[in-house]
């Protein structure tokens, strides 16, 4: 049985849960006898219960018949590394519910949920990705307006994924990465002459395919296409070539 913000269970409530607790048995509401129960139970809190004992607003006795085995879990905010993973995680279920097709999130969207504080914990994460799931457009991706507000938003961003999707932190982030992007396409090719952008389409396409291990699907969210679109280019391309 689990018993959610217990913390938030008034004195009364706490006295018949400890009754619970040590005899092992209830009465339902109305009931005339008792039930004897064989359950196991986990009981969680946002509040410091020790805390709350002190102001006298949770009973002791409640507190170390609960704290028998006790887990701490961080809040969201001091774990950011389960953030992408559970983006994606509610991501697919809300997608599921809603009936809708979202290819997942823009790269600022990522970087601002990496960023923001969560007063409301894995549960504001839950609905900010719901949120973003029903704003965004049919067939398109979540952005940052999609699920935050203006007011939500922190101007100065310390988390950021890395280019083999690490958590990576500093100020100077962007900055950094700019200084270590690739020179442009253009200057890549030198002196090869003129650009053919038929042969640039068809290579990109190859790439996107190769990368995606033969999924168009998947190659075509790479490229910013549909399944539909790529899967014309490419047939035009090979007829063509």
């Amino acid at each position: 049985m689990f018993l959610d913000e217990v913390g938030t269970l008034s004195l009364v409530g706490q006295g018949k849960l400890l009754r619970a607790l040590q005899e092992g048995e209830i009465e339902r509401v109305g009931g005339v006898r008792t039930i004897k129960l064989d359950v196991r139970v986990v009981a969680a809190t946002n509040v410091d219960l020790q805390a709350e004992v002190r102001a006298g607003r949770f009973r002791e006795d409640l507190y170390f018949r609960l704290d028998v085995f006790p887990i701490h879990l961080p809040p969201l905010r001091e774990r950011r590394e389960d953030i992408p993973l559970l983006m994606n995680y509610f991501l697919h279920r809300y997608v599921r519910l809603h009936g809708r097709t979202v290819h997942g999130f823009t790269a600022r969207a990522v970087k601002a949920l990496l960023n923001y504080d969560f007063p409301g914990n894995i549960r504001e994460l839950q609905n900010l990705v719901e949120r973003g799931v029903i704003s965004a457009e049919e067939g398109g991706v979540i952005d940052v307006p999609h699920m935050l507000r203006r007011e939500q938003l922190r101007d100065n961003a310390m988390y950021s994924l890395d280019a083999a999707g690490a958590l990576s932190i500093g100020k100077d982030t962007e900055a950094a990465s700019a200084a270590a992007a690739p020179a442009s396409l253009l200057e890549r090719l030198g002196d090869a002459g003129t650009v053919s952008l038929p042969s640039l389409e068809r290579r990109l396409m190859d790439e996107a395919v190769a990368r995606a291990s033969g999924n168009l699907a998947a190659a075509a969210r790479l490229l910013g296409l549909t399944r539909a679109q790529l899967a014309y280019r490419l047939k035009t391309a090979r007829s063509s070539g």
